[in-house]
């Protein structure tokens, strides 16, 4: 199975001029978390389309084993997957927004075997959300068949009600109908561009089987299009990290004022106090003691060690150490 990840697109909500896929939150961008959680798929390729400041894209990904697909004029979605057409071999293949930190394996492993098992045409991951503003929503037919993803824009009053939305990741088969229907989509709507939900409507309309997976957890399939997604996701990314520590055997004397990113390291019994920052490649051996007022960036930190107001970056802090309060370790400033 292939993954096809849409990568393409300027993020205008986000007022910036950096490609909205490397926006950072937990100390990695937004596509290296969705990489992340797929790496542990059996894939036999993923590629990633890229578009505008792609070159950006690109070189922040060197060293991984993607290929990419240029999509040259951000015309829409479906038009994004056309351009990734020659790079897709397997026989299926899933399509993800580059901008869903928040996905985990075990989710989209779980959506695979739904799609497998329904043996639909076309499968896609959806969510139930109190409000929905900004998604594209679903609409099924009585016996619970997906018929149409209508978007945002182009709802009615009526529709805008629907409180069952699209998440963006679908299942499909590597065959001709698909593409000729890719090919078909046209660009009346309210944005102008290839959309590929018009994808659902036109399967639904030959008589193919469409198959819709309602994921229990909303928030794991926040897209971030604006800077209050960021916050949000960045937030969310850093309790499931502080959650892990607890169980692991990692005092936090108070978790929500506490900045932990996800390639830290922390050994049993150690303690971090309030108003701690850890980033980067750290590692904490156990039983320190860290905080308050600490921040640690890409250092190694030994057993039992204990630093208070201080700052370190890019150093060692020997086992049974201490360092004083306010000072520096690191490289000179």
């Amino acid at each position: 199975m292939d993954f096809v990840i849409l990568a393409a697109g300027k993020g205008t909500r986000m007022n910036s001029s950096k490609p909205k896929v490397l926006h950072e939150i937990g100390g990695r961008s937004l596509i290296e978390h969705l990489l992340e959680s797929i790496d542990p798929l059996e894939l036999s390729r993923v590629i990633v389309v890229v578009g505008y400041k792609g070159r950006l894209v690109r070189n922040s990904l060197a060293g991984r084993d993607i290929d990419f697909a240029v999509q040259e004029d951000q015309r829409g979605t479906a038009h994004a997957l056309q351009r990734a057409k020659d790079k897709i071999e397997s026989d299926a293949f899933l399509v993800a927004p580059g901008d869903l930190p928040l996905v985990k394996t075990s989710s989209l492993e779980t959506f695979i075997e739904f799609a497998n098992n329904k043996k639909a045409d076309l499968a896609l991951l959806t969510v139930k959300r109190d409000d929905p503003t900004g998604y594209g929503r679903i609409v099924r037919s009585e016996t619970g068949g997906i018929e149409e993803i209508i978007e945002e824009q182009d709802a009615d009053e009526e529709e805008k009600k629907i409180k069952e939305i699209n998440a963006g990741i679908y299942f499909m088969h590597n065959r001709e109908d698909l593409w000729q229907e890719l090919d078909s989509i046209g660009t009346a709507n309210a944005q102008g561009e290839y959309y590929l939900t018009d994808l659902v409507k036109r399967f639904a309309n030959r008589g193919k089987k469409g198959a819709g997976f309602e994921a229990e957890e909303p928030k794991e399939f926040l897209g971030v299009n604006t800077r209050k997604d960021l916050v949000f996701a960045g937030n969310a990314l850093n309790r499931r990290k502080v959650h892990s520590l607890l169980e692991s055997g990692v005092t936090l004397v108070d978790p929500e004022l506490t900045v932990i990113e996800s390639k830290v390291s922390i050994g049993q019994d150690t303690i971090i106090e309030p108003f701690t920052i850890i980033k980067g490649e750290t590692s904490i051996g156990p039983n320190a003691q860290i905080g308050p007022h600490v921040e640690i960036v890409d250092s190694e930190v030994g057993q039992g060690a204990e630093l208070s107001h201080a700052v370190v970056k890019s150093a060692s802090v020997r086992e049974n150490s201490s360092v004083e309060p306010f000072s520096f370790l690191g490289p000179n400033r």
